[in-house]
């Protein structure tokens, strides 16, 4: 009887020990579940004076409550699970230093171009200095007068700027000269007033400009005289065309170099036009909105003109071969030495080899007359092939197809 109630009593313990166990896995599944839902949590885990935003320390394990069957059997719980140490984050590498970029040695130049003139020689200065920026050997200076006129002033003055300029220690090798935007107007001889374009105006205005070719001529500097280009008023133009040739006329006449830029900015009618082909060829525009400035492509052909001028004076000035000795009658010193001596028969003439591969023809040179100056509009069509030509090619205009040529599509075949 007592076996029989003490077997009743540790059944009784088993049933109780069995509910509180799944009571306690039930209510630890209820407390991991919330944690499976992202962005989710039992706000019965919060601790007292939790608010959001506030930090709170990760709860400590505590150890259970209540009646558990480990502990009625003297079976130690398990020890808590060892806390995770913080995972520090990795450090971003420094970013690599800018290398600084060597900077270029100065170099003392020897040669200097010197440009003289008003506004529009500041557009060939600005042109000159682009196209000599990795050539540290020439130096670009620019001596401008804004404003500055021939016609209005005196004489004298130009002259006595350049002279004041060369001395005052300004080191020139070629001087380069654009002038004559605002000497479209009368000029004053006494007390008349001689008209614009007349053939009074034009002897006078010849002689100023003999002056300042003169100051150079003095002090042996080659010149190069760039002309005036067209402006969009036509009127303007016809008259800095008749000022080329005074320019052209007077600069030749004294030892200098005439650069005609008129024809680089017209089109195809010889009409002003704000576009064209720029100094690699491609379509750009040259001249602003006002009709007389240009734009960095217009300054860089400018200098174009002029820079093939320019290294005309300096391969001449480098490369001067002597003349042969001569007899007072223009006969070679000596005649026998002039004449080559036959080859000796023992010797075996030896040919140079030929080259594999022939010279290397760029496809986007620019391109040239036959003088050297920029092409600066597509050739003339003359001759019996022209109106063809022109039918096909600028009105569209397809030629009519021959008998047995590939475009004849008659059928049937004749």
């Amino acid at each position: 009887m007592r076996l029989l109630t003490i077997l009743r009593l540790m059944l009784l313990s088993l049933l109780l020990a069995l509910g509180s166990g799944s009571h306690v896995l039930a209510q630890g599944a209820y407390q991991q579940q919330p944690q499976q839902r992202q962005g989710y949590r039992d706000p019965r885990a919060y601790p007292p004076g939790y608010y959001p935003g506030k930090l709170v320390q990760p709860a400590q394990p505590q150890p259970q409550q209540g009646f558990s069957l480990r502990r009625f059997f003297g079976v130690p719980d398990d020890p808590p699970p060892p806390a995770r140490a913080p995972v520090a984050k990795p450090r971003k590498a420094p970013a690599p230093a800018v290398a600084a970029r060597p900077e270029k040695p100065k170099v003392d130049p020897s040669t200097y171009v010197v440009v003289f003139g008003d506004s529009l020689a500041e557009f060939a200065r600005q042109g000159l200095e682009a196209g000599y920026a990795e050539n540290q050997d020439v130096a670009i200076v620019g001596k401008i007068r804004n404003g500055s006129n021939i016609v209005r002033s005196d004489p004298s003055e130009w002259p006595n700027f350049i002279k004041a300029t060369l001395d005052s220690g300004q080191k020139a090798t070629i001087a380069v000269v654009m002038l004559g935007l605002s000497d479209r107007q009368s000029l004053q001889e006494g007390e008349d007033r001689v008209e614009l374009r007349s053939d009074r105006w034009k002897d006078l205005y010849t002689q100023r400009i003999d002056g300042i070719m003169r100051t150079f001529k003095e002090r042996n500097i080659p010149v190069v005289w760039i002309g005036l280009p067209p402006m969009k008023s036509s009127r303007l133009s016809e008259d800095l065309l008749a000022m080329n040739a005074v320019y052209q006329e007077s600069v030749q006449r004294n030892g200098g170099a005439y650069v005609d830029i008129f024809p680089g900015f017209v089109d195809d009618e010889n009409r002003y036009t704000s576009f064209g082909p720029d100094v690699d060829g491609e379509p750009a525009r040259l001249r602003t909105d006002d009709g007389v400035s240009f734009t960095k492509a217009g300054a860089r052909k400018i200098a174009y003109f002029a820079d093939v001028e320019i290294k005309k004076i300096l391969e001449s000035a480098g490369t001067g071969a002597p003349a042969a000795a001569t007899t007072p009658d223009g006969q070679p010193a000596n005649i026998e030495a002039a004449i080559p001596a036959p080859p000796d028969p023992a010797v075996p003439v030896v040919l140079p080899a030929k080259p594999i591969v022939g010279p290397v023809l760029p496809l986007t040179r620019q391109d040239v007359t036959p003088g050297g100056t920029l092409v600066s509009s597509p050739p003339k069509l003359t001759g019996d092939s022209a109106y063809p030509v022109q039918r096909a090619l600028r009105n569209g205009v397809a030629p009519s197809s021959r008998p047995g040529r590939a475009d004849d599509f008659r059928w049937p075949r004749s």
